[in-house]
């Protein structure tokens, strides 16, 4: 047993009592098996990329390093791409668009491991994971054995799936298969077709590509430099009375809700802007001036710090506004 820290995007300190790194799918099986045989708390960790680590993790944290990206063509524009939980989601996205195959490419350069992707059910400017998943391969603790689970059975939601909600962790994943080629261009989402108007070029995968990648860009803090898990806060749903009482406030963009749930999608980033957020810095940790949806660690910066701030802007939001904001990174460990 060796005691380590955890990786993390946020840049926070986190020991975890065991630390193990995986390779294949029989060392995944063997290192759950025992800790659950021992009633030692696991955790699987990809890239540490939409996580808020407390100081202690305790138990095992299992570090997946699974590797392999396989594309199939099927049809003239039908690809099934199958890739291990420990590759980078961006590697899927560029062997898509390098092969002019079209449906990630709203889903460009958003950070963390592929086996992450389906536990978020990642999401970006139109466009989710949830879209393309014909298939999630884990290894399943309670049946300690490997089984398939098809999308409808991953249940997925709005930065939501079965995974996410399960609190017993059951399903580690080791790969996921998606069926890509047909999906129309989403340009839709405002600040795309913006970005697309202002290049003022044919739309096309690539394009769309390169408009997406120059407003994240612009936009986000990059995690390699800046300690930060992205989006912080997840774009709540409101019944239109709320809406409207919102509105007679602050201007305000509203979208569809997801599911066909009811309601309208309305911008966390925008309420937490009017409530005057946006630059405001506490202690070590720091609205991002850019994109108030995002808390970054300036450096030496707790968990329990960031999530102190991220409570004061929830608070102030629900208080102003009457919407409760969710947040949407785990948060894992103890003090």
């Amino acid at each position: 047993m060796s005691s380590g820290r955890v990786p993390n995007t946020l840049r926070v300190d986190c020991v975890a009592d065991d630390i193990r790194l995986v390779r294949d799918e029989d060392d995944l099986a063997e290192q759950l098996v025992h800790a659950d045989t021992h009633e030692v708390p696991a955790t699987i960790i990809g890239g540490g990329s939409n996580l808020v680590l407390r100081t202690r993790l305790p138990g095992t944290a299992i570090l997946v390093r699974l590797r392999g990206v396989a594309f199939e063509r099927l049809a003239e524009a039908d690809w099934r791409v199958v890739a291990a939980a420990g590759e980078n989601w961006q590697t899927i996205v560029d062997g898509a668009l390098e092969r002019g195959i079209g449906g990630l490419e709203n889903l460009t350069l958003i950070p963390g491991s592929v086996g992450a992707a389906p536990v978020q059910n990642i999401g970006a400017y139109g466009r989710e994971l949830s879209e393309f998943v014909e298939s999630v391969t884990v290894f399943d603790r309670e049946r300690q054995c490997y089984s398939t689970l098809t999308g409808p059975e991953c249940a997925f939601g709005y930065r939501e799936s079965v995974f996410k909600r399960d609190a017993s962790h059951r399903h580690a994943i080791t790969r996921i298969a998606l069926r890509l080629g047909g999906a129309a261009l989403a340009t839709d989402y405002p600040d795309v077709a913006r970005e697309l108007a202002k290049r003022g070029r044919s739309r096309d995968r690539g394009t769309v590509a390169d408009a997406v990648a120059t407003i994240r860009r612009r936009k986000l803090p990059d995690p390699g430099r800046i300690g930060n898990v992205g989006s912080f806060f997840k774009n709540p749903v409101v019944a239109l009375a709320r809406l409207d009482d919102i509105r007679a406030r602050i201007d305000i963009d509203d979208y569809p809700a997801p599911g066909g749930t009811g309601g309208r999608k309305i911008p966390a980033a925008r309420l937490i802007d009017a409530a005057g957020w946006k630059g405001v810095r506490q202690d070590r940790v720091q609205v991002w001036p850019l994109q108030p949806l995002v808390l970054v660690n300036l450096g030496g910066a707790t968990g329990n710090e960031v999530l102190d701030l991220a409570a004061r802007i929830t608070d102030d939001v629900q208080r102003r506004y009457g919407v409760a904001l969710e947040l949407e990174p785990a948060v894992l460990g103890t003090d």
